[in-house]
């Protein structure tokens, strides 16, 4: 379940970041589709924690999963596309 949990939270945050303004991969933004899809992985990523340890460790473990996810994707992104790279809008 843990393994689940990560992946969920991974793809939450992936979806997160690509419906944001900011991002960097796509010409343009998700749209609602997407925020809702994150909304839902992000629900499953705090279920699937929880089932594989208690409630409490389980919030916990899955917050910090997310905000690992949050914090990893844009650094990633930067990586593949540096700042030079880039067209501008």
């Amino acid at each position: 379940m843990n393994v689940l949990g990560c992946l969920l939270a991974v793809l939450a945050m992936s979806l997160t970041y690509l419906c944001s303004h900011n991002q960097r991969l796509r010409a343009h933004p998700l749209g609602r589709w997407a925020k809702i899809a994150a909304w839902v992985a992000a629900a499953g990523a705090l279920a699937a924690w929880i089932a594989g340890e208690t409630s409490l460790p389980g919030i916990f473990a899955a917050l910090t999963a997310l905000m690992f996810g949050a914090v990893a994707l844009p650094y990633l992104t930067w990586l593949v596309r540096p700042a030079v790279a880039r067209k501008p809008r």
